[in-house]
C-alpha cells in the first residue's frame, strides 16, 4: 500500500516534518487497514469502512512527496530509475506472491466458472490496470453482477503505482522549471510546489465530484478521481517544510478530530453514499489533520495511542494485511462450503496477521534490503518483470484451461442443440424437438425420467456463464446512462415476409436468440430496441439502489425516442416487449398514471394497438432470487436441485398484470409452464442451464424456447382472427 518512512529521529517541535521516523503515521496505516479489514468481514457493523483506502492515499502523498522534496532539495535532482526501483522493491514482491497464492487456490477451491473472470483480474493486478478494468466492468451492465475475485481488491494498489509513475516526473518538472525563474536555483521550489499541487489538487476533486455524480461505480475505481487525496498528503508535507509549529493542546484537538473524522466516515458511509466525491472530504482531511498534528509523547492522547506498539505493529504489516484478508474472505466460503460465520471470520482475522508478519519478514523486508537487487535498479526492474510475467503466465495458462474446456463443450451443446451463435447457423438442426431435451423434459406426458436432464450439461456452467461478458448480441443493446437510440435486425434480413420488433430492457434482450431463430424459420426481420435497465413504459422506472437520476432520465428519453422510430416504421406489423419489471418501482413521471407500474406499459401499448399493431408481451421469466446459477450448479454438479426456487415464492410481474384489461392486439406469452411446475422452478431443464446468471436467459434455453414463443403467437392470432 504505502512507503515506510526512512528511519531517522524523531522530530518533536515541528508538528509536521516531513522527514523522520513517525510512529503515529504507522499507527494511522493500522486504523486505515483495520476499517478496510472490518468492513469486508462485518460490512453491517462498519459499512464505511471502506474509508481506509483513501487514509493510505493520503499517507502516500504524504511521505513519497517529503521523501522526493528532500533528495531534490538536498542533491538537486531526482533519480527516477533508483526511485522506482525502491518502490518495486518495496511493493511487489508481496504483492505478486500473493496473486501466485491466489491463483493456485483458484485452482484448488474455486469453481470452473469462476476461473476465467478470475484470470482476467489476477493478469490485471499484476500489471497493475486492475483499477481500470474493475472502471470498465462497472458500466458493463453484462459485467455488473460479476462475483468478487480473490484480486478485486488490486484496484487500490493499481491507483498506487499509478501514482508512483508520475508523481516522481512532476515533481521533478517542476524542480527544473524552478531553476529558470528568478531567485535561484531552490528557493522558487517549495513555492511552485504549492502552487501546481493545488491546482491538481482542485482540478482531481472536481472531477471526482462530477464523475460520482455522473456514474459512481465508475468514479470509485479511476485514478483522476482519487489524485486529489495524494495531493492532500504531498500539499501538507510541501507546506510543513518551513516547521510549523503548533502547542500542545491544538495539537491533541486536531489530532482527535482527524480521527473522529475518519471514523463517523467510517461509520456514517455506505456503499449508496456517493463516493468518492465531495464527502471523501471527511476522512481526506481528517487524515491531513491526524498527520500535521502528529504526537507530543503525553500519555493518554490521540497522537500517542497511534504510537503504541500494537498499533505500530499492525502499522508495520498494514501492506500484507491488505494483500492477504480479501483472498481468505473469498476462497474459505468455498473450502467450508457455507457462508462466512463469526468463528470464520475471527478465523480470518487471525490467518491475515499471521500471513501478513511472515510475508513481512521472509519477503518483503529481504528483497527490499537484497543489495544484488538494490546495487543497480535495472537488476530490480529484470526481477519485477520476470515476477509480473510469471503471474500473468499462470493467469493466461488457467484462461486457457476454460478455454479448452469451453471449446469441447460447445461443439457437444452445438450438436444436441442446433444453438450455435452467429448469422450463418445451420436452421436444419432440430435436436431440441427431442422429448427429454431443454424445455420439454417439463412436459408431464414426455415420460421423462428427470426435469433436470440426466446427461451432460449444455452447455456447462463456465461457458453458458462467458454470455455475460461475451454476448452473441453485443452491440444490440444501449447501455444504461446513454440514451441515443441502438438498433439491430435479426432473423431474416433479406426479402423478409413479416417485420417485427422487440422493444424492451435486458429482459428483452435475453429473448434474442429465441426471436432471431423463430424469425429466420419464419422468414420474419426483427427489428431490436434494447436498453438496460429501460422498460417501454411511460411511467418513470425507478432502482431502489441506484445513485443519481441520469439513468432514468436516459430511460425516459430513451423510450420516446424508440416510440417515435416505431410510429414511423410502416413496416412494423407487430412489436414483442418484455421487462424484468419486478425489479423497478414505477412514479407517474409527470403523466396521468395513477397506477404507474400497469398504466405506464398500456399507454405505450394503446399507441402501437391504434397503429394496427399487434403487441405480444413476454411474461417476465422467474427470476432466481439472487442466485448465479451457473455459479451454483458449479458448486453442486450432484444436485441441481439445489439451485431451484420454490414455484409458489415468485414475485409480482407489473408488465404481465398490465396485460390484464390492456384492450384488443395486446397479448400474454406466459412461458412459466416452461421454467416451472407445480412445486419447483428449475435452473437445469431437460439438461439445459436456464440462466447464465440470476434472471437472464442462457443463449440455449433461450433458443430452445422458440418453438413455444411461435405456438403461442400462432394461437393469439388466430383467436383474434389474425
Amino acid at each position: 500500500m504505502t512507503a515506510t518512512a526512512t528511519a531517522e529521529p524523531r522530530t518533536t517541535t515541528k508538528t509536521a516534518a516531513p522527514s523522520g521516523f513517525r510512529p503515529e503515521i504507522q499507527g494511522l496505516r493500522a486504523v486505515a487497514v483495520l476499517l478496510v479489514v472490518i468492513f469486508h468481514l462485518w460490512p453491517d457493523t462498519l459499512s464505511g469502512g471502506f474509508v481506509g483506502v483513501d487514509v493510505f492515499f493520503v499517507i502516500s502523498g504524504y511521505l513519497i512527496t517529503a521523501h522526493i522534496h528532500r533528495e531534490v532539495t538536498t542533491t538537486g535532482t531526482l533519480s527516477l530509475r533508483r526511485f522506482w526501483a525502491r518502490r518495486m522493491r518495496r511493493l511487489l514482491p508481496a504483492s505478486l506472491l500473493v496473486l501466485a497464492v491466489s491463483a493456485a487456490a483458484t485452482v484448488l477451491f474455486l469453481p470452473a466458472t469462476l476461473w476465467a473472470m478470475t484470470a482476467r483480474q489476477i493478469a490485471a493486478s499484476a500489471a497493475y490496470f486492475q483499477n481500470w478494468l474493475l472502471a470498465t466492468d462497472a458500466v458493463d451492465y453484462m459485467a455488473q453482477d460479476n462475483v468478487p475475485t480473490v484480486a478485486q481488491h488490486y484496484w487500490s494498489l493499481s491507483v498506487e503505482e499509478q501514482f508512483y509513475a508520475f508523481w516522481p516526473v512532476l515533481v521533478l518538472g517542476l524542480a527544473l522549471l524552478a531553476r529558470r525563474l528568478p531567485g535561484g536555483r531552490r528557493d522558487p521550489l517549495v513555492p511552485l510546489l504549492v502552487v501546481g499541487l493545488t491546482i491538481i489538487f482542485a482540478v482531481s476533486l472536481a472531477w471526482s465530484i462530477t464523475a460520482t455524480a455522473d456514474d459512481q461505480a465508475r468514479a470509485y475505481f479511476v485514478t483522476p478521481t482519487r489524485i486529489w487525496e495524494f495531493a492532500a498528503g504531498a500539499l501538507l508535507a510541501i507546506l510543513a517544510v518551513g516547521g510549523v509549529r503548533l502547542g500542545a493542546p491544538l495539537r491533541r484537538l486536531l489530532s482527535g478530530a482527524g480521527l473522529a473524522a475518519i471514523l463517523v466516515a467510517a461509520v456514517l458511509f455506505d456503499e449508496a453514499s456517493l463516493f468518492p466525491g465531495w464527502i471523501a472530504l471527511l476522512p481526506v482531511l481528517g487524515t491531513v489533520a491526524v498527520i500535521a498534528a502528529g504526537s507530543d509523547g503525553v500519555r493518554f492522547t490521540p497522537g500517542w495511542f497511534l504510537a503504541r506498539r500494537p498499533m505500530t505493529f499492525v502499522g508495520d504489516i498494514s501492506y500484507s494485511v491488505y494483500l492477504w484478508h480479501w483472498p481468505l474472505i473469498i476462497v474459505l466460503p468455498f473450502i467450508t462450503g457455507s457462508d462466512l460465520r463469526t468463528a470464520d471470520k475471527l478465523g480470518i482475522l487471525a490467518g491475515t496477521m499471521v500471513l501478513a508478519w511472515l510475508s513481512k519478514i521472509a519477503v518483503e523486508d529481504p528483497l527490499r534490503s537484497r543489495r544484488f537487487l538494490s546495487i543497480m535498479p535495472s537488476r530490480t526492474f529484470a526481477f519485477a518483470s520476470l515476477s509480473m510475467l510469471a503471474v500473468i503466465a499462470s493467469a493466461i495458462a488457467i484462461d486457457h484451461e476454460v478455454n479448452d474446456t469451453s471449446a469441447e463443450s460447445s461443439v457437444l451443446a452445438e450438436s444436441l442443440t442446433g444453438a450455435e451463435s452467429g448469422p450463418d447457423r445451420d436452421l436444419s438442426e432440430q435436436s431440441f424437438a427431442a422429448e427429454c431435451v431443454g424445455p420439454a423434459a417439463l412436459d408431464p406426458g414426455n415420460g421423462c425420467d428427470s426435469v433436470t436432464g440426466d446427461g451432460p450439461q449444455i452447455a456447462p456452467p463456465e461457458l453458458v456463464i462467458k454470455q455475460n461478458t461475451e454476448p452473441d448480441y453485443s452491440d444490440c443493446q444501449q447501455t444504461i446512462r446513454r440514451a441515443q437510440v441502438v438498433s439491430c435486425e435479426i432473423g431474416a434480413t433479406e426479402h423478409p415476409d413479416r417485420v417485427v420488433a422487440l422493444v424492451g430492457d435486458s429482459h428483452a434482450t435475453h429473448w434474442f436468440g429465441a426471436l432471431d431463430w423463430l424469425g429466420r424459420e419464419r422468414n420474419w426481420m426483427v427489428v431490436t430496441y434494447t436498453k438496460a435497465s429501460c422498460p417501454a413504459t411511460e411511467a418513470r422506472r425507478i432502482l431502489p439502489d441506484e445513485q443519481g437520476g441520469d439513468a432514468a432520465d436516459s430511460c425516459d428519453s430513451w423510450v420516446e425516442d424508440v416510440r417515435e422510430r416505431i410510429a414511423d416504421d410502416d413496416r412494423i406489423s407487430a412489436v414483442f416487449t418484455s421487462a424484468f419489471s419486478s425489479a423497478y418501482e414505477f412514479e407517474a413521471g409527470g403523466h396521468d398514471l395513477p397506477e404507474p407500474a400497469v398504466q405506464g406499459f398500456q399507454a405505450v401499448w394503446r399507441e402501437w394497438t391504434d397503429d394496427g399493431r399487434e403487441v405480444f408481451v413476454l411474461k417476465d421469466v422467474p427470476p432466481t432470487q439472487g442466485d448465479n446459477v451457473p455459479n451454483c450448479l458449479a458448486m453442486n454438479a450432484d444436485d441441481p436441485l439445489a439451485c431451484a426456487t420454490l414455484a409458489d415464492d415468485l414475485p409480482d410481474d407489473a408488465i404481465a398484470t398490465a396485460t390484464e384489461g390492456a384492450g384488443a392486439g395486446v397479448h400474454l406469452v406466459d412461458l412459466t409452464d416452461q421454467f416451472c411446475d407445480q412445486k419447483l422452478c428449475y435452473p437445469l431443464i431437460g439438461d439445459v442451464i436456464v440462466y447464465r446468471d440470476f434472471s437472464h436467459l442462457s443463449r440455449e434455453y433461450s433458443r430452445a424456447l422458440s418453438p413455444y414463443i411461435g405456438a403461442q403467437v400462432d394461437a393469439a392470432e388466430a383467436a383474434a382472427g389474425g
